[in-house]
């Protein structure tokens, strides 16, 4: 196995904002930004659109991203001069940073957050909830991409410091750079755009080949699988390709990549083909009109976190392989992921409303009314407030929930037949997390130690995560021990985390873990303390990410960002970048340049 395993947000990693089309109705876009085709309903071959979209091509054949980057760090939106009331409803990345970019270009907004304790959406950092109270552990988002600049020129911006993230385990005595390197991106157009910050270039270390791969009770090291993958292959029902998994599945799909060095039009014409052709396939499907037999699908899914995402549509892994180089850099925040919408909560201050949940939306020709009944959480769990029930009054407003949380909201007028077939339609998935507090940070000791990583196994674990870095922040002397992501999950593997109580998953991750490293020292070093995080049961989140299956990005994914009237919508499921905090700005940017542009 490979250090380049697909992980859960890899295999989504779609690249790609909106595509864009001249203003119409009553929309006016900035002179030097068009607004998104699919954001005012213009009418485009959806699978063009996909296309567009994921090259991030503009009207004019222009650079979203670069576009974007302009407003998001370098200038902001235009300065009103006809302020509007705007309410933007969940305080994730998505709805503050709409509402950070309406704030500053002159606008009254206020935000509907449903939590009472924490704002941050699907991005959550345990603090403070381990014997070691300065370590922390990340319960959603835990890794940012290099292909991303966006997120990562918006951390530098606001003053969060980042580092690197081990997706490949490395030597634990690896040293990181005292200051991230800045932030450039290459347009197509053959500009770059570069923040100028930060220290020297960066590129990660080798990996150590030194975690653990268990699976048909065998127990190797990813490098000794890379020198013998026969010998591990065999185990699934007798398959009998003798690469690595992960050079198995690159073979499978890298044929079918488009040139990047080809002319934009062509990469257009090139991807449009791909979504019309593929877009109606399983990942399973495709793998068998490969002419892939069943146990070699087996190993694969099993050691490349497939098994699970099989029935997903299998175009976001055609692109995640097309755009996401083996060689990426991921990075992280010192203090947690958190840390970015901590200060996005900073930026707009008294503009959020905590313990608000939306649960009505009405809307005429001349204004919005937003009913709300108040939350408070007690270790996590909300309760509704008696007598709580407030309406506010907004010109427009920029509902930023994920899809699964609009389905218990009422509308009236009802939203267009094809916005509420995709909020009911568009497939949810589960992601579900155990994490273990460790006195010391055994996996980094002796002459086999590694930092950050992970193991692989077919236990119900499936997948074990090590910390990169484990010093706490103001902190003077570094904790001796360290969290593990014991068990990282999604899709049905989680389903079946999620029916345990969480003691039941503190002990099952234990035992999972224990299989993989060695029953006396995990056992003798753990603390005692776990956390678990399942997204499915977030009360208010209602799942991890909206992932397609087959045939709804060509028949659900557009309805998932049009304006309805007054009404416009963010978040990264209105992108080709679930899961990710890239495809949540994204949309934060594509929704203020909406409202802004209202007359």
């Amino acid at each position: 196995m490979s250090d380049r395993t697909i992980g859960r947000r890899g295999f989504l990693s779609a690249a790609g904002v909106l595509a864009a089309s001249a203003a119409v109705g009553g929309l006016r876009g900035p002179s030097a930004y068009a607004l998104p085709v699919s954001s005012t309903g213009g009418a485009r071959d959806a699978c063009e659109e996909l296309a567009r979209e994921m090259l991030q091509i503009g009207d004019n054949n222009s650079d979203l991203t670069l576009d974007y980057l302009r407003i998001l760090i370098d200038q902001g939106l235009p300065k009103t001069t006809g302020p509007k009331r705007i309410v933007v409803v969940g305080a994730g990345p998505a709805g503050m940073a709409t509402a950070w970019l309406l704030k500053n270009a002159g606008h009254e907004v206020t935000v509907l957050e449903a939590n009472s304790n924490r704002t941050g959406g699907r991005v959550k950092t345990f603090r403070e909830r381990f014997a070691d109270k300065r370590l922390y552990a990340e319960a959603g988002a835990m890794r940012l991409s290099d292909s991303h600049p966006l997120v990562l020129a918006l951390c530098d911006k606001l003053g969060v410091k980042r580092r690197p993230f081990y997706n490949a385990y490395v030597l634990p005595d690896t040293p990181s750079p005292v200051v991230a390197p800045p932030v450039s991106y290459k347009s197509f157009t053959g500009e770059t755009w570069t923040n100028n910050t930060g220290g020297p270039a960066y590129r990660l270390p080798s990996a150590a080949g030194r975690t653990l791969i268990r699976v048909n009770g065998d127990r190797v090291t990813r490098g000794e699988y890379a020198a013998d993958p026969a010998r591990i292959n065999k185990g699934f029902g007798g398959a009998s390709f003798t690469t690595t998994t992960r050079a198995a599945l690159d073979a499978a799909v890298g044929k079918f990549a488009v040139p990047a060095d080809q002319p934009i039009d062509k990469q257009i014409t090139g991807w449009t083909a791909m979504f019309s052709e593929y877009e109606p396939l399983s990942t399973l499907e495709f793998l068998h009109r490969q002419g892939w037999e069943l146990p070699q699908i087996q190993a694969v899914g099993t050691l490349e976190n497939l098994t699970s995402r099989l029935h997903y549509g299998v175009i976001p892994m055609l692109v995640d392989h097309a755009l996401i180089r083996p060689d990426a850099t991921y990075w992280e925040l010192e203090g947690g992921t958190a840390t970015l919408t901590d200060a996005l909560t900073t930026a707009l201050g008294p503009a959020i409303q905590m313990g608000r949940q939306m649960t009505r939306l009405e809307q005429t020709d001349t204004g919005v009314r937003i009913t709300t009944v108040g939350e408070y959480d007690q270790d996590d769990v909300p309760n509704a407030v008696p007598d709580s029930t407030q309406t506010i009054d907004t010109d427009y407003a920029v509902v930023a929930i994920p899809l699964s949380a609009i389905r218990f909201c009422d509308f009236d007028p009802p939203l267009s037949y094809a916005k509420r077939r995709a909020v009911t339609a568009t497939h949810q998935d589960a992601a579900t997390k155990v994490l273990l507090e460790f006195k010391t940070r055994f996996w980094e000791q002796g002459e086999r130690g590694f930092r950050g990583g992970g193991c692989v196994t077919d236990n119900p674990n499936r997948f074990t995560y090590f910390p990169s870095h484990v010093d706490a922040p103001d902190s003077a002397e570094q904790p001796p021990g360290g969290v593990v992501l014991a068990s990282y999950t999604w899709s049905d593997d989680a389903m079946r985390w999620d029916s345990l109580t969480q003691d039941e998953r503190l002990d099952h991750a234990l035992r999972g873990m224990a299989d993989v490293l060695g029953t006396d020292t995990v056992l003798r070093e753990f603390t005692g303390v776990g956390l678990s995080q399942s997204w499915m049961q977030a009360h208010y989140a209602l799942g991890e990410a909206a992932i397609p299956m087959p045939n709804q990005l060509t028949e659900l994914h557009r309805a998932t960002r049009t304006v309805e009237g007054r009404v416009h919508f963010a978040g990264d499921h209105t992108t080709l970048k679930p899961a990710w905090i890239a495809g949540a700005l994204e949309s934060a940017v594509r929704a203020a340049l909406e409202v802004h542009a209202r007359r």
